[in-house]
């Protein structure tokens, strides 16, 4: 029991998305009662183990439930996965079979001015 509880004190969401890593702290949070008693603290805990690119969006979230926390952070997720994969879709290299890509420049070249020299009349 002792184990369950260092784990729960040392669990990190690390490489597991936000459902599966709220499925990990559920289970080891029976082994740590007092630090999930009240709402505010099992948002606190769950906070903490959260990895730094989903956690500084939900600082907002310092109001509400457990669950509503919870929903955020999976919501923010699916948000940032959406960013990511259009900025991977925008990166990825065209295929060999496309069209290469040609970029347009317009030049502007201003029109000659000619010029007449009257000459001088005899």
């Amino acid at each position: 029991m002792q184990r369950k509880f260092e784990e729960f004190m040392d669990l990190k969401q690390g490489g597991r998305d936000v459902l599966q890593y709220f499925e990990a702290f559920n289970h080891l949070a029976q082994y740590a009662t007092e630090y999930v008693n009240t709402e505010d603290k099992k948002r606190h805990a769950f906070l903490r183990g959260m990895n730094a690119t989903i956690k500084e969006h939900l600082t907002w979230q310092t109001t509400g439930t457990y669950n509503d926390l919870v929903n955020a952070a999976i919501v923010q997720e699916g948000a940032m996965r959406q960013v990511e994969e259009e900025d991977r879709k925008r990166k990825a290299p065209a295929s060999a079979f496309a069209a290469p890509q040609v970029k347009h420049c317009l030049i502007y070249t201003s029109p000659t001015v000619q010029r007449f020299r009257a000459s001088p009349q005899q």
